[in-house]
């Protein structure tokens, strides 16, 4: 089974008229923004929650990946959206002239929504079911990084 993390009622919560402009779904562009921020999730989120599992000495569970069904849906939903609109729906509608037009300064103002929020997810908590019980316990839901100085 694999997770389902937005929908087309998801992408019309923050922009109601999007099925109005010449394209009539946006299957593969969700599919692709799920799989970015998975993908997204396993790079910067995935190698500091197995570390904080293992000693740092003996990492035999990094080589692992993680299961995508795992993870809490609804707390990805809407950084799954705004991937979608800045990085897969408004690049295809811009027309990428010098003066931008209202989908290219969409697509602009979407990237950086997805990238703020993805941060507000990974400082809440990537909310994953690590034990496969059915429920998210506290442990599995706490911040992986406390802001520390990194090097």
């Amino acid at each position: 089974m694999a997770i389902t993390i937005l929908t087309i009622s998801d992408i019309q919560e923050y922009e109601p008229d999007i099925l109005n402009y010449g394209i009539p779904d946006f299957d593969q562009e969700m599919t692709r923004a799920q799989d970015d921020v998975l993908r997204d999730l396993r790079i910067k989120w995935w190698p500091t929650q197995v570390i904080g599992l293992y000693d740092a000495k003996y990492i035999t569970g990094a080589n692992q990946e993680p299961d995508d069904d795992l993870y809490t849906a609804s707390q990805l939903a809407r950084a799954a959206v705004f991937q979608c609109l800045g990085f897969h729906i408004y690049p295809k509608l811009a027309k990428f002239e010098p003066d931008q037009d209202i989908f290219e300064r969409k697509m602009y103002f979407y990237r950086e929504e997805y990238s703020r929020e993805f941060e507000k997810v990974l400082q809440d908590g990537v909310e994953y079911d690590l034990d496969s019980s059915g429920t998210i316990s506290d442990r599995e839901k706490e911040p992986t990084s406390f802001l520390r100085l990194k090097r």
